[in-house]
């Protein structure tokens, strides 16, 4: 296995020492202005149910935990070894009933629909092997009227870097809106793009309809 295909599997999913020790590193120091723009699009408030898939570290989880009373925020990774660090960074939120880091993947997890009032991933649209049908398992959790929002790095940046295209999937910002789009339930989708320094970050949003009210039938 090369250099490029090694860093790009441990991008994917983080496992053994060089997983806990060195990605989590790059993940808190590199995914740091995204989750920043991931949080100040979300915005945060009392009454939140927030999901985030691919937490990683868990380092957004824990800053929503921190700076929003009323809010209860979950995250979800694949990866072992960040579901640990996600744990153990987040120790007293988790005591406090105000976060939960799930084991496992999205598609998968067995909470029910309509759940949460917002749901977020930052980086991660890159390794989903099935996106169309990731997409429409998040919107499903989401409560009527809910935000999706997905964030990651523009592709033109993305093509300058030594990845294994075998494990990373890149996109533009008119593909990611495509797919959220062919999705169901999710609508008023726009995306907004942030520059720092040389790097260019998008956010896709997404708005799940609302359910209709019956007219005829309304007392």
């Amino acid at each position: 296995m090369n250099v490029t295909t090694f860093f790009s599997r441990q991008a994917r999913k983080p496992t053994g020492l060089f997983g806990r020790w060195i990605m989590s590193s790059i993940f808190d120091f590199g995914n740091a202005p995204l989750n920043r723009f991931v949080y100040s699009i979300m915005a945060p408030q009392a009454g939140d149910h927030i999901l985030d898939v691919g937490c990683g570290t868990g380092k957004l989880i824990g800053r929503i935990a921190r700076q929003t009373d009323g809010c209860v925020a979950e995250g979800i990774d694949f990866s072992a070894s960040m579901v640990a660090i996600a744990r153990r960074k987040n120790g007293k939120h988790i005591a406090a009933g105000k976060v939960c880091i799930h084991d496992g993947n999205v598609d998968h997890l067995q909470i029910p629909a309509g759940t949460f009032t917002k749901i977020c991933s930052v980086n991660t649209i890159y390794f989903w092997p099935a996106p169309e049908s990731t997409i429409k398992k998040m919107v499903q959790l989401l409560k009527p009227g809910g935000m999706l929002v997905l964030g990651y790095e523009d592709i033109a940046q993305l093509k300058k870097r030594r990845l294994d295209t075998e494990v990373f999937r890149l996109y533009s910002k008119d593909e990611v809106e495509k797919l959220v789009h062919n999705s169901e339930s999710a609508f008023d989708v726009t995306t907004q793009s942030m520059g720092i320094g040389l790097s260019v970050f998008h956010c896709t949003v997404a708005t799940k309809q609302k359910e209709q009210s019956d007219d005829c039938h309304a007392s």
